[in-house]
């Protein structure tokens, strides 16, 4: 089989893949709460590493504003990416055959965390680039949220885009691992409420 044959094979597998895991409703409400806690939740851990423990140069705004609006860009901008990493992560679980439910499990949470963490990489480049200090975004956001003189005067490190890249995946993929966990224990709990509604008493 040619080349041009296998990617165009895996292309209509993964198409079909894609496909079959949102044909559920449940696997939208899925991909929206666990975007919602990746990019809230280990968003909020990872604003902390870098914008108050490692001194990022962000908007001049109170922490938590801050917080909020790194997050919901995140959200905004990953989403997409996360819409193909639930079934591809389901999907390399079954496909690489584990056995029983707890480990099917935890080798999925395990690959949605840290294909998310690889993804947002380039994050702390992003960050600077469009919402660091002096940028349109960062002055839209002093506008909206207000100028924090406490921030304003917090000192800011000098750290290489690399570093803060790499940094960013490592510390970032074990944060939304337990992000992911805690996102698939809510989907199954939603899971079986709405089963138990539906079931006749």
């Amino acid at each position: 089989m040619s080349a041009a044959r296998t990617i165009s094979r895996a292309g209509r597998e993964a198409r079909h893949g894609i496909r079959a895991f949102y044909a559920r409703p449940l696997a939208w409400g899925a991909l929206l709460l666990t975007s919602g806690l990746l990019a809230y939740g280990g968003g909020g851990v990872m604003f902390w590493f870098h914008a108050i423990y490692r001194g990022e140069a962000g908007p001049p705004i109170a922490d938590v504003w801050h917080w909020l609006f790194d997050s919901t860009l995140g959200f905004v901008a990953l989403t997409p990416a996360l819409f193909l990493i639930l079934p591809g992560a389901l999907a390399a679980v079954h496909r690489a055959g584990v056995r029983g439910s707890r480990a099917a499990s935890a080798a999925y949470v395990a690959l949605v965390g840290v294909a998310f963490g690889v993804v947002t990489g380039p994050g702390p480049f992003l960050h600077d680039a469009l919402v660091g200090r002096g940028s349109f975004l960062a002055r839209l956001a002093v506008a909206v949220f207000g100028r924090d003189p406490g921030v304003a005067a917090r000192h800011v490190g000098a750290h290489s885009t690399i570093s803060e890249m790499a940094l960013q995946v490592v510390v970032g993929a074990p944060v939304y691992v337990l992000a992911a966990l805690l996102a698939l224990a809510l989907v199954r709990r939603l899971a079986a409420s709405s089963g138990r509604e539906r079931t006749p008493r």
